[in-house]
């Protein structure tokens, strides 16, 4: 497999066809300092390097993460099932529908709870359910409609628990385990990973 044809590619953004996992999306850029692999469904491989990267250092990158790149295409795949069986079942929601009904059951839960947060926004995130920034302004992913309600629930509880811990220490988690308790609270982390393919519309 050769990274760059015999003379380098005029772009800094193109794609080569490996023999073992077709195209690989590359990417050089400048102000990286190492080199970054990523699979993403519907899009394949991606490779981004440093700009000074030899195209030798480039190849033995990528060869020595085959067992990793086989691994996260087979799971890419799976999301790509899910999400192409997935979102063609699903009514169109007018935007309008999603926000209330997030915003509606984030202030139930706040009140319910005590917690207070500043400003309610929402985005199409490509892999956060939401976050939480330094002065309380909450960001949800819109397709945590989609999920299931202790699901969702769990999501909104962890940013609000944000407003109080910003980080994930042991006194954040404290928050968690006294309204979920321990147990659930793990159920309900490890169960959102199923979910993974509401990040990936098939025509995003």
């Amino acid at each position: 497999m050769k990274i760059f044809s015999r003379t380098e590619p005029r772009t800094d953004l193109w794609t080569e066809t490996h023999p073992r996992f077709g195209q690989i999306h590359y990417a050089r850029k400048p102000k990286l300092k190492r080199m970054h692999l990523q699979v993403i469904p519907f899009q394949g491989v991606m490779v981004s390097f440093p700009g000074r990267s030899s195209p030798a250092s480039v190849q033995n990158f990528v060869e020595g993460k085959t067992e990793w790149i086989s691994k996260a295409l087979q799971r890419s795949k799976q999301i790509e099932e899910r999400s192409l069986a997935f979102f063609p079942t699903i009514k169109s929601l007018e935007e309008k529908t999603v926000r209330d009904g997030l915003s509606t059951r984030i202030e139930q839960l706040a009140t319910v709870h005590g917690f207070e947060y500043n400003t309610l926004s929402f985005r199409n995130q490509r892999s956060r359910w939401g976050s939480c920034s330094a002065r309380n302004n909450i960001s949800l992913n819109k397709n945590l409609f989609h999920l299931p309600d202790d699901l969702r629930d769990y999501v909104l509880l962890h940013e609000l628990a944000h407003t109080r811990e910003k980080n994930h220490s042991r006194q954040f988690w404290r928050i968690l385990y006294d309204i979920l308790g321990q147990a659930e609270t793990v159920k309900r982390r490890q169960k959102l990973r199923e979910f993974e393919y509401l990040f990936y519309p098939p025509h995003a």
